[in-house]
């Protein structure tokens, strides 16, 4: 039977992932935002280009 950890080794193994993993998924998610916000604005300026030239 598996046992838990500890309430401090929880607490280490927490502070360890807070100060290691956390910055490398803050990084990923802020340049996938920074992706689709690119892609979106590329697809307004293709439209707004459409809409001129159908006008």
């Amino acid at each position: 039977m598996k046992t838990i950890p500890s309430i401090e080794t929880q607490q280490r193994m927490h502070a360890f992932f807070m100060k290691t993993s956390i910055p490398r998924i803050y990084k990923e998610l802020l340049e996938a935002e920074r992706q689709r916000k690119e892609a979106d604005e590329l697809n307004e300026n293709q439209s707004s280009r459409v809409e001129c030239n159908v006008g």
